[in-house]
C-alpha cells in the first residue's frame, strides 16, 4: 500500500457485505487517522473507476473520489486483479434504512448528473489500458450461455447426490425446481432478443452500472453516497434507471411517493420501456443464472491471495467469505418472486401492447403481483 497509493495502514478489518465472488473489502485506517475502503477485485473494473474519480474532480455529491497510485491511475495491478483505495463514506446503509423523500429527491439529482458526465471523449486504442469505457449492459464475465451450460452440468451431477440422499438440502429443493425455471429463463432470452431486434437508436451515457440500495449510503447531512462503480459502462441511461423502477431489491420495494421523489430529481425524460425490459430481462437471467451457479458450485471468496498486499501486518488473517446454501437460494427464489426483478419483468411483458414501441416519460407504476413460481428448501 505504501509502495503504490503512498499509504500506511495501521488497522484493517475484512468488511463482510456484498455477494461479489471476486472481490475483497477492507475498512482501513492510515497512520494519519483517515480511514479508507480498500478493495481487491478480479473484474476488469478500470473504466468504473476512471468515471469516479472524474465525477470527484467534477465536485459530484455524492461520489467517493478513488486515490491515484503511483502510475497516476486510480487501482494498481496486484496478484492478478486490481487494487484500488477510496475515502471510506461514514452513514447510514440505505439497504437497511431506505431513504426519506429528500434522499429519493437527491438520489435521482445525482444518478442525472451521472448521467450528464462524459469522463473523457475520443478515446484512443492506448487508453484501454486507463480504462477505457466498457459497452454492452452483461456485467458477468462469463457468457451466460455458457454459464447456463455448467449449472446445467452441476444439475446433473447434483442429482446424483439428490438420489444418493446425501445432497445438502437446498440444493436438493434448487434440482427439484431447476426444470421449471430453465424454461423461464428460455422465455426471457426470446423476450430479450425479439425486444433487442426491434430497438430503437439509444444516445449512450455514464451509467454506474448497479444504483440500487445495497450501493447507496446516506450521510449525516442527508446526502446519497453512490458506492462501488465497478460496473459502470457506457450504455442507455435505462440500464441505471431499471435498478430504480422495476429495481432488483425484492425484500425493498420502493413506494410510489418514493419513486415520484426520484423522477423529479432526476427531471423531465423520455423512458423507453422495452428497452427497460430488454435489460431487466438480460439483468434478472445474469442474477438468476450467477446465483444458481454459486449455490451449486459453492464456491468461495478470495481472500489469502492479496491479504498481504493490502492489509498492514498487524491485521488478523482473512478467512473466506460465503454465503450459504440456504442464502443463496432464498436468493434465487426471490429474483423469481412475484416483487423480484425476473417476476415483474415476466409480468410487464404480458401486460405489454403488442406492436407498438413503449415510451414515456419518467413516472411510476405500481403493478399488480404475478403468480409465483418458486423454489422453496422444505427441507
Amino acid at each position: 500500500m505504501r509502495d503504490e497509493f503512498g499509504l500506511v495502514l495501521i488497522d484493517a478489518e475484512r468488511f463482510g457485505g456484498g455477494l461479489d465472488p471476486d472481490a475483497v473489502v477492507w475498512r482501513a485506517v492510515s497512520d494519519d487517522g483517515r480511514v479508507w475502503a480498500v478493495k481487491w477485485t478480479r473484474r476488469d473494473n478500470r473504466f468504473g473507476l476512471r468515471l469516479a474519480r472524474s465525477l470527484a474532480e467534477a465536485a459530484t455529491p455524492g461520489v467517493p473520489e478513488p486515490r491515484l497510485s503511483r502510475s497516476g491511475r486510480p487501482w494498481a495491478a496486484v496478484d492478478g486483479g486490481l487494487l484500488s483505495i477510496t475515502p471510506w463514506v461514514d452513514g447510514r446503509e440505505a439497504y437497511d434504512t431506505g431513504l426519506s423523500a429528500g434522499e429519493w429527491l437527491a438520489l435521482g439529482e445525482l444518478l442525472r448528473r451521472i448521467h450528464e458526465h462524459d469522463p473523457g471523449r475520443g478515446l484512443s486504442r492506448a487508453a484501454v489500458d486507463r480504462g477505457a469505457p466498457r459497452r454492452g449492459i452483461r456485467r458477468a464475465g462469463t457468457h451466460v450461455k455458457r454459464r447456463l451450460s455448467e449449472v446445467d452440468g452441476l444439475v446433473a451431477a447434483a442429482r446424483a447426490e439428490v438420489e444418493s440422499g446425501s445432497a445438502d438440502p437446498a440444493v436438493r429443493a434448487f434440482v427439484a425446481g431447476w426444470p421449471a425455471v430453465r424454461a423461464r429463463i428460455r422465455a426471457l432470452r426470446r423476450s430479450a432478443s425479439r425486444l433487442k431486434r426491434d430497438r430503437s437508436p439509444a444516445v449512450r451515457v455514464s451509467c454506474h452500472g448497479d444504483p440500487h440500495l445495497g450501493n447507496v449510503v446516506v450521510d449525516d447531512a442527508g446526502q446519497p453516497w453512490l458506492i462501488d462503480f465497478d460496473d459502470a459502462v457506457r450504455a442507455p441511461k435505462e440500464v441505471d434507471l431499471l435498478l430504480v423502477d422495476p429495481g432488483v431489491l425484492f425484500v425493498h420495494r420502493p413506494s410510489a411517493a418514493d419513486l415520484e421523489a426520484f423522477a423529479r430529481g432526476y427531471g423531465d425524460t423520455e423512458v423507453d420501456e422495452d428497452r427497460v425490459l430488454r435489460f431487466g430481462c438480460v439483468r434478472a437471467i445474469e442474477d438468476l443464472v450467477e446465483t444458481a451457479h454459486e449455490l451449486l458450485a459453492g464456491e468461495e471468496r478470495p481472500a489469502s491471495a492479496v491479504t498481504a498486499s493490502a492489509a498492514p501486518a498487524s491485521a488478523a488473517p482473512a478467512s473466506p467469505v460465503t454465503a450459504s446454501s440456504a442464502d443463496l437460494l432464498a436468493l434465487f427464489d426471490g429474483i423469481l418472486s412475484p416483487d423480484g426483478l425476473a417476476g415483474i419483468v415476466e409480468r410487464r411483458l404480458a401486460e405489454r401492447p403488442r406492436g407498438e414501441p413503449a415510451s414515456g416519460s419518467l413516472e411510476i407504476e405500481r403493478p399488480e403481483r404475478a403468480p409465483r413460481t418458486r423454489i422453496a428448501n422444505d427441507a
